[in-house]
């Protein structure tokens, strides 16, 4: 029941014109991204559901238009599911007996910015670490401030 017509799929909109190429994508690779992403299926369990075999969908992710096609899924989903996430940490602080559970959500809720990107990792903040060094092993390493001062040893 394999089947091996495919299917185009454009790229996201917000990518330059550019990039703006089509995918593509077989429909059962398609329909199982689809059902790893918007059902919350595991991989085996998605390439069942399409009709191919679990290792035909696994070289199929390894390629950049499926990845991407994959990527740009999960990217519509992490976006739509942004306002039940609030809705769900102002239900922790409003209902939760939990204080640290409560003080956890505020937190969470206060650090949410409406003209941030999601963030795909670690957040790096403004600054610059100069690692010198001097070929012996130092145990510890004094801290500069911006002027240039020693602040510990």
């Amino acid at each position: 029941m394999t089947d091996t017509s495919l299917a185009t799929t454009p790229l996201p909109s917000h990518l330059p014109s550019k990039q703006a190429k089509t995918l593509k994508i077989t429909r059962v690779v398609r329909t199982a991204i689809e059902a790893m992403v918007w059902q919350g299926l595991k991989r085996e369990q998605a390439a069942q559901h399409a009709g191919i075999k679990d290792n035909s969908l696994y070289v199929a992710l390894r390629r950049p238009d499926v990845k991407q096609f994959y990527l740009s899924e999960l990217d519509v989903l992490r976006t739509s599911e942004r306002a039940r996430n609030i809705h769900a940490l102002v239900e922790v602080r409003d209902q939760d007996e939990n204080k640290m559970a409560r003080v956890q959500a505020v937190k969470a809720l206060e650090q949410i910015s409406d003209d941030a990107p999601v963030s795909r990792g670690s957040v790096s903040l403004p600054g610059l670490v100069i690692v010198v060094n001097t070929g012996t092993p130092v145990t510890h390493q004094p801290t500069i401030d911006a002027d240039m001062k020693v602040i510990s040893e």
